[in-house]
């Protein structure tokens, strides 16, 4: 069963990395294909950008009704209360209120097919009583294949018990409108079909910046499993960066001087070992602190943490109470996060798998 699951993991980087390595291709490939069913495709750089691009697609001066279905909608949104009344997802899934517009975040997109994919979307239902809609989709999540979405989906459902992947939504072409007649024949239906207007807004956001990075490109593998976060001891207690977020936060030039790096993680290794995709965190995190200890504006005090964890296989013998102790008043003394992290742990305080032998012996 393991080198089963091994060598899915092995395929799924495969899938990953053969999209992430020819993205410019593929993308335009699927722009192709959208644009051929009559779908407008749009490219976006940043979120600002976006929201502006949406509200002046919006048809009236004001009180454009438009309900949004995705993990976190735009601040800019929240500037434009006179122009446009949010309806809530739950209202309008169960007909207490309409909406004329969606913003809606896709999962997935598939070039081979030019097809969209939506997972547990509350919207799934509502795509028929709507003028427009607007489909996020971040130029990463793409797959060349259809066939290879059910090793993605699988994986996800393997590491990550609470994901459910049965609730599959497809687009393929423009979804169409249900417009009521108001006067018909007796013989005649009382409904006629409108495709309604629809965009796929290739979203950027920084992706194209981390590609050019030959090393961090490969956190673009990533497929929003959310697992490495479940075991990280750091967020566990700070809940402010899973592992994929802390890599990317520091990936932008305007992060580089808030040196959240070393204070966020314990290079225990968790991540790499539930990773679906086999992204290498821990090698990753060394490599920007690598980066960081070049730079003058860091005080040496910042790298010990890193030359500590460098080693971090010799870090798990220390099991003596006292040891211990004056093992964390050592390193951790002025970092109050981690030092009530590692005071509060009774075993090994290091990697996921070498607990796991351990509780099998």
């Amino acid at each position: 069963m393991h080198s089963d699951l091994q060598y899915l993991k092995t395929r799924a980087n495969f899938i990953r990395f053969s999209y992430i390595e020819e993205m410019e291709k593929h993308l335009l490939a699927f722009e192709s294909r959208l644009s051929s069913k009559n779908i407008k495709v749009r490219w976006m750089m940043e979120e600002a950008e976006m929201v502006d691009f949406i509200c002046k697609s919006m048809p009236k001066a004001n009180y454009n009704k438009i309900c949004f279905d995705c993990p976190k909608i735009p601040d800019g949104f929240f500037e434009k209360k006179n122009f446009i009344k949010q309806i809530s997802i739950d209202a309008f899934e169960k007909n207490n209120d309409s909406a004329e517009n969606l913003v809606v975040q896709a999962d997935f997109g598939i070039v081979e097919t030019g097809s969209i994919i939506f997972i547990n979307k509350n919207s799934k239902n509502c795509f028929n009583n709507l003028e427009k809609i607007f489909i996020i989709l971040n130029i990463n999540d793409l797959i060349i294949r259809q066939n290879d979405l059910e090793t993605l989906l699988f994986l996800q459902k393997k590491v990550n018990k609470s994901f459910q992947s049965d609730d599959i939504k497809i687009i393929s072409s423009p979804p169409s409108r249900i417009i009521a007649k108001k006067f018909q024949m007796s013989n005649e239906d009382n409904y006629t079909l409108e495709k309604i207007e629809a965009y796929v807004l290739l979203y950027d956001n920084g992706i194209t910046e981390i590609l050019e990075d030959n090393v961090l490109r490969e956190t673009l593998y990533c497929i929003n499993c959310k697992k490495c976060k479940e075991v990280c001891p750091v967020y566990r207690q700070t809940k402010e960066f899973s592992p994929i977020e802390l890599v990317k936060y520091h990936c932008r030039e305007e992060n580089m001087r808030n040196i959240k790096l070393f204070e966020n993680t314990t290079l225990c290794g968790n991540c790499n070992e539930v990773c679906p995709v086999q992204i290498n965190f821990t090698q990753l995190i060394i490599n920007q602190m690598q980066k960081f200890s070049k730079r003058s504006h860091l005080h040496e005090k910042n790298m010990d943490i890193f030359k500590v964890f460098f080693k971090r296989s010799k870090m798990n013998k220390v099991n003596s109470k006292m040891r211990r102790y004056f093992f964390i008043r050592k390193y951790f003394g002025k970092n109050k996060k981690l030092t009530n992290y590692f005071s509060g742990c009774k075993e090994n305080f290091f990697n996921i798998s070498q607990k796991e032998r351990h509780q099998k012996l």
